[in-house]
């Protein structure tokens, strides 16, 4: 009598056998591969944009600061064919300086018992240059600020 070879299961089995509930699985590998392929491709396009510098609004409701005891800090919008806002010691008219000048500035009217800053500027100095200056402003311990407005009258 001659022998059969039977085969039973392993790498060796036959694919004559039907695999029952295996037919109805899903394979989402690929579309998980689309997924960050769409991903990747979102993030390498879009550009990334800061928020626009915001134009201050006239003051409506508010306590005013008496400017006599403050020490003021005036900022003024960039000149045609200048980009930078220029800082100014006092009110409008005092002398052109940087923000280190601020800080001092700022301290020598502290130690004139002028424990108030207030920081003006013009409608079109970017935000960014007014959160600067006070971020020197506060860095100055003892001192209160203010940010002047336009008034609605």
């Amino acid at each position: 009598m001659a022998r059969r070879g039977v085969s039973f299961g392993g790498e060796g089995a036959s694919s004559s056998r039907k695999r029952g509930g295996d037919e109805a699985d899903l394979d989402i590998t690929p579309m998980i591969d689309v997924t960050f392929l769409l991903l990747i491709f979102f993030m390498v396009a879009s550009t990334m944009q800061g928020t626009p510098d915001l134009d201050v609004p006239v003051a409506r409701y508010g306590v005013g600061v008496e400017t006599r005891g403050a020490t003021i800090v005036t900022i003024k919008a960039p000149k045609a064919g200048t980009e930078e806002a220029t800082i100014h010691m006092g009110d409008g008219a005092g002398p052109e300086g940087t923000l280190d000048d601020v800080r001092r500035f700022v301290e020598e009217g502290l130690q004139e018992d002028k424990t108030q800053v207030v920081i003006k500027a013009e409608r079109e100095v970017p935000s960014g240059v007014v959160q600067e200056v006070a971020k020197v402003v506060t860095s100055v311990e003892g001192v209160q600020f203010y940010v002047g407005v336009q008034d609605d009258r």
